[in-house]
This record gives structure tokens, C-alpha cells and sequence, in this order.
């Protein structure tokens, strides 16, 4: 991956923690948004300095300009992202009657790999292998591991835990931002054909496992102490609409969805 399209894609990583769109950077720095989307895209050439940091600013990063780097607060920021969706799984499934194994490592004659969470449903002889990720950057790469994790875990559960399972479920978890979804969008085809529960369905199915699972679960992050702050408006949007403070986020509720967190029958969340 060429450094401009890096730089980019950390640029927009930050973006995305701390709640923007391209339209509200574009306001704070005094740029248009198409200014900001090139840049997200890596393509850099004909941007001017001043363009470049003002958007730094906006975002309260390092400039863009003396950049050249990987920079330690994108590994922080989603090393933070990925263990608060991990934490927000387990307590899901934790309050469903799954038992937990975390970061379950495997090495079977050569083929390696973690998964994320494996659990367990005793009642329903259930097995299922989570895998979270806070950015799609390799599709094939993704798809191609979910695979592995499918046909190697239920026979190391088995060796290892005694668990026998008579159903198997994978489940993909993404962050709910407008990015992941469009990325399930752009490529439809290959998602439908590889994971193709949804929302509502998974949540049935992690309620009362039956039959198989894949699918893919647009989890709405909660925990935003520790993937940055929502922006001002968003705030203000709550205020405006009477809900007051925000509820303290928590396991799945009633229909199957985090406390706080409203799933539709179309599979998006309203806050």
C-alpha cells in the first residue's frame, strides 16, 4: 500500500473515532469536502499545504504535511476500538448463556490463526466463532480466514474443551459507521454468497441457536471513553430530541440488542 493511500486511511480512522463526517472536517478546517475525501482516498497530489493543515488541525492530529509516518495513536485508537467491541460481544453473550473462550490461538499442522471469541451453548450444542474487525482492509484475506476458523475450530473445540458441536455459527462483526456498510454494499454479491444473516437474524439465532450461522453483525459501539468523543452536534441532536444523558451502555437487551440501542427491522440502529 503506497504512503499517501496510508496516510489517508489513518486520517480517515480518526475521523471516524471521534464521529465526523467529511462534511463536519470540512467546516472545522475551511476546506470543501471533496477536499477531504481526496485526501482520505491517499490521492494528495494537488492539495495545498494549507488544505493539509487545517484538516490536521481540525482533527487534532499530527500534520498530515511532516507525516510520513504509521503513527502510534492509529495503532492505540484501534487497539482501544477492537477490545471495546470484543467486551461489548462478550457481555452480549455472556447475558445469552454463552460460555466464553477469548482469544482462542490455534495451530493445526501449520495453518495458524486466533479467533476473536469462541462460545459456547451448552443447551443448543452450539459452537461460535466470532471474528471483529474495525476495518475491511483485504475482503479476500478476511473471508479467506473466516473459512479456515469454520472448518478447523469445531474439531479443536471438541479435543480441547469436550465441546461436540451440532451447529456452527461464524459471525463477522464490524463497527455500525456508514463506511463498513458501504463496503457490504459495494461488494453484495460476495457477502451474500459468504455471510448473508443479518441484524435480526443473528440476533434470533444468538438468542436460540438453530441450524447454522453466517453472518455479519454491524455492532453499535457504546463504550466512547475509549474510542473517542462524539461530536458536538450529535450531543446536541440528543438534548434537542429530550433523551437527556445518554444511557450507560450494556449486554443485548429485550430484542436482542445492546441496552441504549434501538435495532430496526431494517437492521440499522437509532440511538
Amino acid at each position: 500500500m503506497g504512503d499517501d493511500v496510508q496516510v489517508g486511511r489513518m486520517v480517515q480512522d480518526l475521523r471516524i473515532s471521534r464521529d465526523l463526517r467529511q462534511e463536519d472536517v470540512a467546516a472545522r478546517a475551511g476546506v470543501s469536502r471533496p477536499t477531504v475525501s481526496r485526501l482520505e482516498r491517499g490521492l494528495i497530489d494537488g492539495l495545498t499545504v494549507g488544505a493539509l493543515r487545517a484538516i490536521s488541525r481540525a482533527l487534532g492530529m499530527p500534520s498530515v504535511v511532516s507525516l510520513g509516518w504509521r503513527s502510534p495513536e492509529i495503532d492505540r485508537l484501534r487497539d482501544r476500538l477492537h477490545a471495546a467491541m470484543v467486551e461489548q460481544v462478550a457481555a452480549a453473550l455472556s447475558s445469552l448463556g454463552w460460555e466464553l473462550v477469548p482469544e482462542h490461538s490455534f495451530n493445526q499442522y501449520g495453518e495458524r490463526g486466533s479467533a476473536d471469541i469462541l462460545a459456547w451453548h451448552r443447551a443448543s450444542s452450539a459452537l461460535l466463532i466470532v471474528e471483529t474487525k474495525t476495518r475491511l482492509f483485504d475482503l479476500q484475506d478476511t473471508l479467506m480466514a473466516i473459512n479456515r476458523k469454520r472448518r478447523l475450530l469445531p474439531g479443536l473445540a471438541a479435543k480441547e474443551y469436550g465441546w461436540h458441536p451440532g451447529q456452527v455459527g461464524v459471525l463477522l462483526v464490524l463497527p455500525d459507521v456508514s463506511t463498513h456498510r458501504h463496503v457490504v454494499w459495494r461488494h453484495a454479491a460476495t457477502f451474500a454468497a459468504a455471510l448473508p444473516q443479518r441484524q435480526v437474524e443473528v440476533r434470533h439465532w444468538l438468542a436460540h441457536p438453530n441450524g447454522g450461522l453466517r453472518g455479519i453483525w454491524f455492532l453499535a459501539i457504546s463504550h466512547d471513553d475509549d474510542i473517542g468523543q462524539r461530536s458536538r452536534r450529535r450531543r446536541a441532536s440528543k438534548r434537542r430530541l429530550g433523551t437527556g444523558r445518554m444511557q450507560k451502555p450494556g449486554p443485548l437487551g429485550p430484542r436482542g440488542t445492546l441496552s441504549g440501542s434501538r435495532m430496526t427491522d431494517s437492521g440499522r440502529h437509532d440511538s
